[in-house]
């Protein structure tokens, strides 16, 4: 009797083995490529910002604003990158645009189950800045869209 495996049974073996690998890594892939709770358009100040995924982080664009006369300049403008996930419904670690004055801001923000998007502007140290609260829009009730 022999203890070494028929060439049929590795054979078999590494299939299960290269078909486990790959279904974990579509498992993966999939969870990456979930939407966050912060897609979609939010409402800040006079403008809004189309916030979505961009290579795994998270970025936002003005899709409408309220002085016409800023619009040509100013739509489709990305304002917002480098948000990382750091936990659910968390991100940090990003970069904001004034689009007024041109000034760059350091960005946090956290999805509130109250269905706002609380994004902290800072520069230096967090304790120090201010919080901007967004709250999601219907872009078809808005005139002048980008």
């Amino acid at each position: 009797m022999s203890c070494q495996p028929s060439a049929a049974t590795v054979c078999l073996r590494r299939r299960t083995v290269c078909l486990s690998a790959v279904l974990v890594f579509l498992l993966v892939g999939l969870g990456s490529a979930e939407a966050s709770r912060a897609d979609g358009t939010w409402m800040v100040d006079k403008l809004v910002l189309r916030i979505s995924d961009c290579e795994q982080f998270v970025c936002g664009r003005i899709v409408w604003m309220e002085d016409a006369a800023k619009r040509t300049a100013q739509c489709n403008r990305t304002i917002i990158w480098g948000l990382a996930a750091t936990a659910q419904n968390e991100w940090a670690g990003g970069t904001i645009l004034d689009p007024n004055d041109g000034k760059i801001y350091r960005l946090s923000a956290t999805y509130e189950p109250n269905g706002t998007l609380h994004a902290r502007i800072f520069q230096g140290i967090p304790l120090l800045g201010k919080t901007k609260i967004l709250n999601r829009v219907d872009m078809r009730g808005l005139n002048g869209q980008c």
